[in-house]
């Protein structure tokens, strides 16, 4: 069900207590806007309460309230923009979404409107802007294994030497393919086009020890569990497991970065209001509070990570060792379909 509400005055009023360090940037870089409504469909959640203690209440100041709208469905994305008339005007993305899509279901950027302070603007594409990193993880039950543990995505798909049961989630996007290409010894700037022949060869030989799962709820249900001894996991379910009690480790070998990502939807009708958004969902304040409260790295150099030690052990920006391998947004935007039909043919078997 649609789930939609003004916050701007949530926002002023979550911003209470946070708002006493006084620790709140205005937006540089770009076009002031000036009033109004902005409609940002996103995932909902603790992200979203987040927003709402720093980005909202800098632009309630500003006379702009957020309306939003979750969650974020690109097939109703897509119907909107088919009409002529959507009603949403930023909206949170994968980013392989935002290239595939762009100029058809989102705006192409005016860049010069984008604050990069802190950015990297390699990783501003023409329709979308970074908002969190992240890493999709090999992570262990450190009970089971002791003295012994993994050590690389070889380890991962070896349950000769490494025995126990696997946790990978049911879908070509949640890096399958990427990891058993990584353990067969390809090189992590040579994973792209994936060899499909090649990664399903590698999935084989841990297929009976595999348990997929469909959602990141049942992700972390199987790691507090013990379900799964290893699991190619999302870093917040991971965090939460651990949070939970469970006893998880990391492996920082070759975790697959990826980054969340924001976009104007084409033909959205706010567009100073949505760039006032955007600059301040990655400036300093929202981004530094997304680190102290959930497991993610920021794309903005400038804020400052969480001290917290076990929110640290999962953020993947956090731990580098310079074995990362970044995820080619540009080949998942071309062959989306074509991998998650190989996916599901190889699933189905």
């Amino acid at each position: 069900m649609r789930n939609r509400r003004l916050v701007s005055a949530l926002a002023l009023a979550a911003a209470v207590s946070f708002g006493a360090t006084g620790c709140f940037a205005t937006v540089g870089g770009g076009d002031s806007a000036e009033g109004g409504t902005v409609v940002f469909s996103n995932t909902g959640g603790a992200l979203a309460a987040i927003f709402a203690e720093t980005a909202y209440k800098e632009l309630a100041a500003q006379g702009i309230q957020v309306a939003e709208e979750s969650p974020n469905n690109e097939a109703k994305l897509t119907a909107m923009v088919e009409s002529g008339s959507p009603t949403w005007d930023v909206f949170y993305s994968s980013p392989y979404r935002t290239v595939a899509k762009c100029d058809v279901l989102f705006e192409k950027l005016d860049k010069s409107r984008i604050n990069t302070a802190g950015l990297d603007p390699a990783q501003i594409t023409e329709c979308g802007v970074p908002v969190l990193k992240s890493a999709f993880l090999l992570v262990y039950n450190a009970d089971e294994y002791g003295d012994n543990p993994p050590q690389s995505w070889a380890d991962f798909y070896d349950t000769t030497n490494f025995p126990g049961t696997r946790g990978i989630m049911n879908y070509a996007k949640d890096a399958g393919m990427e990891t058993a290409l990584l353990a067969a010894g390809v090189p992590g700037d040579q994973l792209y086009p994936l060899d499909y022949e090649r990664a399903f060869a590698t999935l084989d030989t841990i297929r009976p020890s595999v348990r997929f799962y469909e959602t990141g709820a049942q992700q972390t249900q199987a790691l507090e569990s013990g379900e799964v001894d290893m699991m190619l996991a999302w870093p917040g379910r991971a965090y939460e497991a651990a949070k939970n009690g469970a006893n998880l480790k990391v492996v920082w070998n070759q975790p697959l970065y990826y980054e969340d990502s924001l976009g104007i939807v084409k033909g959205a009708k706010n567009l100073d209001a949505a760039y006032a958004l955007i600059n301040e969902l990655v400036d300093v304040p929202t981004q530094e509070l997304i680190m102290q409260r959930q497991p993610y790295g920021s794309p903005n150099s400038n804020a400052k990570p969480s001290e917290d030690p076990l929110i640290n052990s999962f953020i993947a920006t956090s731990n580098v060792t310079g074995s990362e391998v970044q995820r080619d947004n540009e080949w998942w935007a071309a062959n989306l379909d074509e991998a998650t039909r190989q996916w599901t043919e190889w699933v189905n078997r």
